[in-house]
């Protein structure tokens, strides 16, 4: 397996488990949704916003753009319009790692962070995008939960399960 398969296989799973965290937020009923629990971003819609902006704001970053930032409540205030504005982000993510070479994967792409500048090999910086959807899918799951809707069932193996037919 190359790298760019790689990265395009685990976009795939991060697409797929992005698509059920926006099902189980779903479940969960419009007060509970916007209530605050105390932890990761504080509500489910907070803490999907987060996620669906951390995203937006790395492929700008691989694009060299440092200029994105997290979307707020006020922004996208319902979750309609979160899963619409995701899969746009979703098709520039996968657009942006469909382009790329062996040899742009190695590449060091420089970016500010709070104004602070930082660099990093392109395929780190993807990876760890894909990564950081997964520690906050769990966080959601929890929330979620608290708020009374159904959790999703979101690790590789449940994706891979569902690929080969086992799920």
């Amino acid at each position: 397996m190359t790298l760019q398969s790689y990265l395009a296989q685990q976009f795939d799973y991060v697409q797929w488990a992005d698509a059920l965290c926006l099902d189980a937020a779903a479940s969960v009923k419009l007060e509970p949704y916007h209530r605050e629990f105390g932890f990761s971003f504080g509500t489910v819609h907070k803490t999907l916003l987060h996620m669906m902006g951390a995203q937006h704001i790395w492929v700008g970053r691989w694009k060299g753009d440092s200029t994105r930032r997290f979307p707020t409540p006020e922004d996208l205030p319902t979750l309609d319009g979160i899963r619409q504005r995701w899969a746009d982000i979703h098709a520039e993510v996968r657009d942006f790692v469909d382009q790329q070479t062996a040899e742009s994967l190695q590449s060091r792409v420089s970016y500010l962070r709070n104004n602070v500048p930082h660099a990093g090999v392109l395929w780190h910086l993807i990876n760890h995008c894909f990564d950081h959807a997964n520690y906050h899918r769990g966080q959601l799951n929890s929330l979620v939960k608290l708020a009374g809707g159904k959790p999703a069932a979101t690790m590789f193996v449940d994706y891979w399960r569902q690929q080969e037919g086992q799920a």
